[in-house]
């Protein structure tokens, strides 16, 4: 595979080629990131290498700053590549408008669009719904409905009371709170962490919001799908440990890549290859993007951290330790 580096919106661009296979010319994807290259994005590459699909992916990550989106959007309309691929809920929300009311001057129209590692793209108005986006537009959902998730955590540990910690600025966590609440009611503590003088999430306050989950009494700290919280996860899931709170995450990193106890997840990697799978329907087998639906993955993997496990002296029940994958 070959990498070139291109200098138009500094060092976040380059351009991946794969090998040329019997095709005039490789399909040119846009891939419009997040918060940098990770496992999903590596799922999605190498469903087309081992596809032998000859695709050029020029990649543009926003680091966090949706301020650089519009210039990325400027792009896409004047290099009008055959698909364009989003990653992130905010990023998504921000580069695609809602699915009946986009703007062609702010959001991204006329090009096939996927996107992936995005929560709720139906109340998000990114679709109109998951068997009938509505526009040109399809991709994944990666975490499981927050009913199941909660009854993931009860099969574990049953409970009373949970507490969620999150970022009142980020979208999806947001949603994923208000399903909480609406399915626990007095039964949520909703501990969203402090914004400094600008507005922004201050890491400084997650240990206190911790502490006062343990004080609240609850049974589980759940943790949301949250960039900001996974930037700072091992403070979140350390905190957590020395309070002897469990915490049941919705994505895998927390539990995979820090000190969370237990979460039911889908990996990143296969979601990253499944939408692959829906750019492929759409470059190679000529469907329309409006008529994919959005779908999830059929198999959730349930992670425990048994170091962690053993720490709060809080292990699975066997039952579960049979499906579980431990790490």
């Amino acid at each position: 595979m070959r990498i070139a580096r291109r200098g138009l919106l500094a060092a976040s661009t380059l351009v991946l080629t794969a090998p040329a296979i019997a095709q005039v010319r490789p399909h040119r994807i846009t891939m419009l990131l997040f918060r940098g290259w990770e496992e999903a994005c590596d799922g999605f590459r190498d469903h087309f290498a081992a596809r032998r699909i000859p695709v050029e992916l020029t990649v543009r990550d926003v680091a966090q700053d949706l301020r650089r989106l519009p210039a990325m959007v400027a792009e896409i309309r004047e290099t009008k590549p055959d698909l364009v691929y989003v990653w992130g809920t905010s990023l998504a929300i921000a580069a695609l408008g809602p699915w009946d009311a986009a703007d062609p001057a702010r959001h991204i129209t006329g090009v096939p669009v996927v996107f992936n590692i995005v929560t709720d793209p139906v109340g998000n108005r990114l679709v109109r719904s998951g068997e009938s986006p509505g526009r040109a537009v399809t991709g994944t959902e990666y975490i499981a409905s927050v009913e199941v998730q909660m009854r993931a955590m009860a099969r574990y540990r049953p409970f009373n009371r949970v507490a969620a910690i999150f970022n009142p600025n980020e979208r999806n966590s947001l949603s994923v709170v208000a399903q909480m609440r609406a399915l626990l009611g007095e039964g949520l503590v909703e501990l969203p962490v402090a914004l400094n003088e600008a507005r922004r999430p201050d890491p400084a306050s997650i240990p206190g919001r911790v502490a006062e989950a343990r004080e609240a009494g609850v049974d589980w700290l759940y943790i949301p799908p949250d960039t900001f919280l996974n930037d700072h996860r091992m403070v979140l899931t350390q905190s957590a440990l020395d309070h002897g709170l469990p915490t049941f995450a919705a994505t895998e990193r927390f539990v995979q890549f820090a000190e969370g106890l237990a979460g039911l997840v889908s990996r990143y990697y296969s979601v990253g290859a499944f939408t692959g799978f829906k750019a492929e329907q759409i470059l190679r087998e000529g469907r329309a993007a409006e008529t994919i639906p959005v779908e999830t993955l059929t198999r959730m993997s349930f992670l425990v951290r048994m170091d962690s496990a053993r720490r709060l002296r809080s292990f699975p029940p066997v039952g579960l330790l049979r499906v579980a994958e431990t790490v």
